[in-house]
C-alpha cells in the first residue's frame, strides 16, 4: 500500500508531470525551473483537482500563522509566475481556473502517470489481410500522406482553437515515447434551438464547418468522423458517453444554436470518452451581422491564451482571416444544407445557392469549391451531360484553387474533373494526394481517391485507402458499399456479393449496395439472382436509366433477347429527350451480340467524354471486343495506367461470348 502511495504522488496532466515526492516538475521529461512558492500552489492545486481550493486555504498552506507577507501580492506573482510556466491563460484557462472573490480551481485532467494505458490504433494497412484482393493482384500501396480561409462566425472560431488546443495538449500528455496516435472526435449535430425549422441549415452548416476545419486544423494528430456517421444523431438525445461508446471515439463534440432576429447565441462543450466528462464548455452570443467580423485582436488573445508551448503551428494561422460578405455565407450554407439531400431537385438548388454565393463575394473559396461539387455529382449521377457539368466544374474548382490553393475540396474537385472528364490520370491522382495531405480527415476524399485507384486497377491500394474512409465514416452505407464496388471491379464477385449482403442488412432497399450485388450476380452467370436485385430498384431509383440498362444486360446473357431490345428502345428514346449516357446502350449492345453497335455507342460516349468510361479497360462485358483496334483506340484516348491494362490482359471472363 505504501508503494502505491507513493506511485499516486507521480502525476501527469497536458505536457506535464508533477512528481510530489521529487519536488519537480517536467515537461514531455524535462525539468521545468519553477521556484518555491509557484510550486506549492500547483501541488495543492493538483492535488485537489476539479475542487475549489479557497484563498485562505492557500495562504495557511503557503505561509505559516506568524509569517506576515503581502499575501495578494505574493499570491499574484506566484500564480502569475505558474501560468506563464504552463503557457496557460486566467482570461481562457486550461489549467486554472481563478473563481472571483473565492479561490481558484484545477480544471485539467490529473492521472497517475502509472495508469495512463497505451490505446491500441488499428491499422488500416490490415484491411487486405481481413479480406482482400487475391494474392496475385496485390501490390505495393504507395503512402499518402494550408490553410482553409476560415469562414465561421468569431464563436465557433473560439469553439474550434479552444478545442485543438486541448486535443494536442492532451495528446502530447498522453504520447510518451510511443508514436504519436491519432485522437478522434466526433461532431455531433448542432442542435437547432430557435424553434424555426427554417434555421435547421443554419444549425447543420455549422456542423458541417467544423468537421471540415478541425480536420484541416491537425492533420498529423486529429481524426475527424465524418458527417454522414455524425447526422444520424440529428435530433437523437443520447448520452454522450453512449454516442463515444458507438463510434469509439476520443471526444465528442456537441453544441447548440439560439438565432432570435438579429441575435445568435452558440455553446459548444467538449467531451472526454476516457475521462467520461465534459472537459471545456463555452457559450458566446453574437449580433448576426457580426458572424463573419473576427477582428486580429480577437485572434491574438486566442493565440496568447493558447500560448505558443501548447499550439506552436497556431498562433498566427487564425489571425489572417478574411471578411466574407454575410449574405453570401448564409447561401453557401443553404447550398450545402441541399447538396446533402443528394435528389436532382435539391442538387440544383444547392447549385443555385453556391452560384448566388460566388456573386455575392467572388474571394470566397469554398462556395467555389462547393460549386464544382455539386457538377461534379450532377454529372456523375447523370442529372446533367458531361459536357455541360464537367468544364463548370472545373471552372469553379480553378478560381476556388486561385484563392485558396490549400482548399482540400478545391483540389478534390480538380482531381474528379481531371480523372472523370479530362482523362488526366497523372494531374488527376496529384490533385486527390494533394487533397488528402491537406485534410487527412475527408472521408469524401478517401472514397474518391479509392474510386480512381480501382480504375486505375490498383485493387489492394483501393482497398486500403477505402478502409480509411470507413475509419472515417463508419456508419456511411455508401462508404461501405464502396467496399463491393472495389471487388466487383476486381472481379472478385463472391467477396463483392458478401459484402454487398452486409450492407443490405442494414438497409433491404439501399440502392448502390443492391446494384453492384447484382452485376455480380450477373457476371457470375446467376442471372435471376441479378435480376431480383436490379428489378426491385428499377423506376424507383434516381438511378433508374442503369438499372434498367443492368435488366436489358441480364436478359441478353441468358437469352431473353426481346425483353433487351424492348428495353434498349425505351432507353434509346429517353436519350432524345434527356441525357442518357451512350456507355449504358453499349453495354446493352455487346450483351445482344451487337458488336458494330456497341462500338459506335462507346465512340459517342468518347465524343461526349462520358464519365462512364473510367470503367472502360477494366470492365468484364467488353472483353469479347478487346483485341478490336477500334477498341483498342478508344482505350489509348482515354489514356488508363498500364496497371489497369495488365489487369484486364490477365482476365478471361467470357461472359459475354
Amino acid at each position: 500500500m505504501a508503494g502505491e502511495s507513493q506511485l499516486n504522488r507521480r502525476v501527469r496532466f497536458g505536457a506535464f508531470e508533477l512528481d510530489l515526492l521529487e519536488g519537480e516538475l517536467r515537461r514531455q521529461g524535462l525539468k521545468v525551473k519553477l521556484n518555491e512558492k509557484p510550486f506549492q500552489v500547483l501541488s495543492l492545486l493538483v492535488e485537489r483537482a476539479g475542487h475549489l481550493v479557497r484563498r485562505e486555504e492557500l495562504r495557511q498552506h503557503l505561509w505559516p500563522a506568524d509569517t506576515y507577507v503581502d499575501f495578494d501580492s505574493n499570491m499574484n506573482t506566484a500564480l502569475s509566475t505558474l501560468r506563464h510556466t504552463l503557457g496557460d491563460s486566467s482570461e481562457n484557462p486550461i489549467f486554472i481556473e481563478t473563481v472571483p472573490r473565492q479561490g481558484y480551481r484545477f480544471i485539467a485532467s490529473v492521472m497517475p502517470i502509472d495508469e495512463i494505458a497505451p490505446v491500441k490504433n488499428p491499422d488500416v494497412e490490415h484491411a487486405i489481410e481481413e479480406g482482400g484482393i487475391s494474392p496475385h493482384l496485390d501490390r505495393k500501396a504507395p503512402t499518402v500522406s494550408r490553410r482553409l480561409l476560415p469562414v465561421l462566425a468569431a464563436t465557433l472560431m473560439l469553439a474550434m482553437v479552444a478545442a485543438i488546443a486541448y486535443f494536442r495538449w492532451q495528446a502530447r500528455g498522453t504520447g510518451g515515447a510511443s508514436a504519436p496516435r491519432k485522437v478522434t472526435i466526433l461532431v455531433t449535430p448542432f442542435e437547432n434551438l430557435s424553434g424555426d425549422p427554417s434555421q435547421e441549415y443554419l444549425s447543420d452548416g455549422l456542423t458541417d464547418e467544423m468537421i471540415t476545419r478541425l480536420g484541416q486544423s491537425a492533420p498529423e494528430r486529429l481524426s475527424v468522423i465524418a458527417r454522414s456517421t455524425a447526422m444520424q444523431y440529428k435530433g437523437i438525445h443520447k448520452p454522450v458517453e453512449q454516442i463515444a461508446r458507438e463510434q469509439h471515439v476520443d471526444y465528442i463534440l456537441e453544441g447548440s444554436l439560439r438565432r432570435q432576429d438579429d441575435r445568435l447565441r452558440i455553446t459548444a462543450r467538449l467531451f472526454s470518452a476516457r475521462q467520461n466528462g465534459s472537459l471545456w464548455a463555452q457559450a458566446y452570443e453574437r449580433y448576426t451581422s457580426d458572424l463573419l467580423v473576427i477582428q486580429s485582436d480577437v485572434a491574438d488573445r486566442i493565440a496568447q491564451s493558447l500560448s505558443i508551448q501548447l499550439l506552436p503551428s497556431a498562433p498566427r494561422s487564425y489571425t489572417a482571416v478574411k471578411q466574407v460578405n454575410p449574405q453570401a455565407y448564409d447561401d453557401y450554407l443553404k447550398g450545402l444544407f441541399y447538396l446533402n439531400k443528394r435528389t436532382q431537385e435539391d442538387l440544383r438548388r444547392s447549385i443555385d445557392y453556391f452560384q448566388n454565393a460566388s456573386e455575392k463575394d467572388p474571394q470566397f473559396a469554398p462556395a467555389f469549391a462547393a460549386l464544382g461539387l455539386s457538377y461534379n455529382v450532377a454529372a456523375g449521377w447523370t442529372y446533367l451531360s458531361p459536357k455541360e457539368a464537367y468544364p463548370k466544374a472545373k471552372a469553379a474548382g480553378e478560381k476556388a484553387l486561385a484563392l485558396d490553393d490549400a482548399l482540400a475540396d478545391a483540389h478534390f474537385v480538380a482531381g474528379e474533373v481531371e480523372h472523370e472528364y479530362d482523362w488526366d490520370w497523372a494531374a488527376s491522382e496529384a490533385e486527390y494526394k494533394r487533397g488528402l495531405l491537406l485534410n487527412p480527415s475527408s472521408a469524401g476524399g478517401h472514397k474518391l481517391y479509392a474510386e480512381y485507384l480501382t480504375h486505375a486497377g490498383r485493387f489492394p491500394e483501393a482497398i486500403v485507402e477505402i478502409r480509411k474512409a470507413q475509419q472515417l465514416d463508419p456508419s456511411s452505407l455508401i462508404t461501405s458499399s464502396f467496399v463491393c464496388f472495389v471487388y466487383y471491379h476486381a472481379r472478385e464477385f463472391d467477396k463483392a456479393i458478401q459484402m454487398c449482403g452486409q450492407v443490405l442488412d442494414l438497409d433491404p432497399d439501399f440502392v448502390p449496395a443492391r446494384f453492384w450485388r447484382g452485376a455480380s450476380y450477373m457476371f457470375s452467370r446467376r442471372y435471376q439472382e441479378a435480376l431480383s436485385d436490379f428489378k426491385r430498384d428499377s423506376g424507383l431509383s434516381s438511378h433508374a436509366p442503369y438499372f434498367e440498362s443492368a435488366i436489358a444486360m441480364a436478359d441478353a446473357l441468358q437469352g431473353n433477347r426481346v425483353a433487351a431490345r424492348k428495353i434498349l428502345r425505351e432507353l434509346t428514346h429517353q436519350a432524345e429527350h434527356g441525357y442518357v449516357s451512350p456507355f449504358l446502350l453499349a453495354d446493352i449492345y455487346i450483351c445482344l451480340g451487337d458488336k458494330e453497335q456497341a462500338l459506335a455507342m462507346l465512340q459517342n460516349a468518347e465524343q461526349e467524354h462520358s464519365a462512364d468510361l473510367v470503367f472502360l479497360a477494366t470492365a468484364p462485358e467488353f472483353e469479347s471486343i478487346a483485341k478490336d483496334p477500334r477498341f483498342q483506340e478508344i482505350v489509348a484516348r482515354i489514356g488508363f495506367p498500364k496497371t489497369a491494362l495488365e489487369f484486364a490482359a490477365s482476365q478471361e471472363l467470357s461472359v459475354v461470348r
